[in-house]
């Protein structure tokens, strides 16, 4: 059985894909739909001339567009199709850690069917529900300003949590809810 061709690529008039300084003149003009932090990478959508793509910034680089970041970017039919991907690419890279990428800059922990983690230097708070291809990514940028309490940006940051998570905190894996506990008490 064969595959069904591949449709043109829109935008075009021959449905060849665009050269990469076209398409990186695009990617620069287009508008972009979602972008998603996650440690020092970004994933993102932009909707251009040719259509919706998504970017995986593998090495958290600069937004940089140019013919030597091209490999990264995928087209996709729609600008809900490339939103998914972002999310759900982001959701499984947190998904993945294990306790070997959990340092005293990162707190992760592990649900059925859920993953929080804390990036204790930015002050971001990141939630991943649900399985691929519907999984649901948040992240918060807790810290006010650089000179608010650290106790209040917590406060924001697991109030935040507690009213994403799924499950209550009776729920929750025992660090977690011990460590929200902790720091709870020590903003009182």
């Amino acid at each position: 059985m064969t595959g069904l061709p591949h449709r043109p690529f829109p935008g075009t008039a021959t449905g060849q894909r665009p050269s990469e300084s076209e398409l990186a003149k695009a990617l620069a003009a287009g508008t972009v739909l979602l972008e998603l932090p996650y440690r020092g990478h970004r994933y993102q959508a932009v909707a251009t001339d040719f259509g919706a793509f998504g970017r995986r910034d593998v090495f958290g680089c600069l937004l940089e567009i140019g013919p030597q970041t091209m490999h990264q970017w995928t087209q996709f039919p729609s600008p809900e199709a490339a939103t998914a991907w972002c999310r759900n690419t982001a959701a499984a890279a947190l998904f993945s850690i294990g306790p070997s990428h959990v340092d005293r800059y990162f707190a992760v922990w592990h649900g059925h069917g859920w993953s929080v983690e804390i990036d204790q230097r930015r002050r971001r708070y990141t939630v991943a529900i649900g399985p691929h291809p519907g999984a649901m990514y948040e992240v918060l940028e807790a810290r006010g300003s650089a000179d608010e309490p650290l106790a209040q940006t917590e406060a924001r940051g697991w109030a935040w949590l507690i009213d994403k998570m799924p499950v209550p905190i009776s729920g929750w894996p025992t660090a977690m809810a011990d460590e929200y506990r902790r720091r709870v008490s020590m903003a009182v």
